[in-house]
């Protein structure tokens, strides 16, 4: 990997100070970042494949702290960039530490989801997509093949420059997948139109089915419309059996959730379900989402 090369593309060199400021660092143990006062970290969660519960893939997932230690959330750390120029390059600076902290573990050609910030969508523009990320995972040792892009779709309210984007990225090897479909602004209509290669079921989905016969009976439907658009379904945020039944019943390629593995520096394998009957840790964050199936 060219370290210098793409430690020097995270270099901010301001002229009021004699020293610039790194806000990547690669050492022995992995990358970190560093950005106005916040220190970012990555874990990772793996997708298990829904027959076999072998890892398919892992999502990696921005952890921050503030100087004084305490744990911010992945959007209050991004709603700090003020311009859009910022944001486009926290993005990048998120998702190039993920992918070394991805690649001095993996194995030769594992997949990686990592997400895309909404503003960035729409602060890249002439399809450029993408493209400055190709060449700094090219540092990296990766390959556009082997990233999916998670986009949450509900966010961008301007679909066509949704469409845009991920057309953009697509034309360039990314896959793309649809995050947290099932919530806010979430339809098939803009599924048609952006033609996915994967969407994650929002979680919201999968707890109403265990309480909700209807919710149950309409999973499945939910997700053989998704697989006649040519994209495979993740069941994600799943914590119980239940859940995981109703997931594998319904007909999901991989599930995703603390049932199987708890987010970690470390990539793993295969799942670690907990003893069946035992409690599984809670949802750190606990969000109620309009989905599609209603009450």
């Amino acid at each position: 990997m060219p370290i210098d090369d793409l430690l020097d593309y995270f270099v901010e060199r301001d002229k009021t100070s004699s020293e610039p400021e790194t806000h990547l660092q690669i050492s022995d143990t992995g990358a970190s970042g560093h950005y106005r006062g916040l220190h970012l970290s990555t874990v990772f969660q793996p997708l298990f494949d829904a027959a076999t519960l072998k890892a398919r893939a892992h999502e990696a997932l921005l952890r921050v702290h503030d100087e004084a230690g305490n744990s911010l959330s992945p959007a209050a750390a991004f709603a700090i960039p003020a311009s859009t120029d910022e944001v486009v390059y926290f993005d990048r600076l998120c998702r190039i530490m993920h992918a070394v902290n991805f690649v001095r573990q993996a194995p030769s050609g594992s997949e990686l989801f990592v997400n895309v910030s909404g503003r960035h969508l729409l602060g890249v523009t002439n399809r450029g997509h993408g493209e400055i990320f190709e060449r700094l995972l090219h540092m990296c040792g990766l390959k556009p093949r082997q990233i999916i892009l998670e986009v949450l779709e509900a966010k961008v309210d301007d679909i066509s420059r949704l469409n845009e984007a991920v057309a953009a990225y697509r034309e360039r090897g990314y896959r793309v997948a649809i995050d947290d479909f099932g919530c806010e602004h979430s339809n098939f209509d803009r599924l048609w139109r952006l033609t996915p290669d994967i969407v994650k079921l929002d979680r919201s989905l999968i707890l109403q089915g265990t309480s909700n016969e209807r919710a149950r009976r309409i999973l499945p439907k939910i997700i053989e419309i998704i697989h006649e658009l040519g994209a495979q379904v993740v069941c994600e945020g799943v914590e119980t059996p239940e859940q995981h039944a109703l997931a594998i019943d319904a007909g999901a390629d991989l599930v995703q959730g603390y049932y199987y593995a708890m987010p970690a520096p470390e990539l793993i394998s295969r799942a670690t379900r907990p003893v069946l009957g035992q409690p599984v840790r809670p949802q750190l964050v606990t969000e109620t989402f309009r989905c599609l199936v209603p009450e």
